[in-house]
């Protein structure tokens, strides 16, 4: 069972990572991709700012942040 502090870290950790890039990205249109990431996470939404990161040093952290998401989200998906 996922408990609400596991769930409250993993949103965080989405909020940093996506925070980061929509404050410090040079790229405007990347920019873009993490505001509209972190007002609407969807599939499509994180598939995009994955693609646009593809050699960008910020990369690691929405990865990292998104295992942390996948792994809350495991016994859910998974799960029996």
């Amino acid at each position: 069972m996922v408990t609400e502090g596991e769930c409250h870290v993993a949103r965080a950790m989405w909020r940093v990572a996506v925070g980061m890039i929509a404050t410090r990205e040079e790229s405007i249109s990347i920019r873009e991709l993490a505001i509209d990431a972190e007002r609407r996470p969807s599939p499509s939404t994180i598939r995009a700012l994955v693609a646009a990161g593809r050699g960008r040093p910020w990369l690691p952290s929405i990865v990292d942040a998104l295992a942390e998401v996948g792994i809350v989200a495991s016994e859910e998906i998974l799960g029996d």
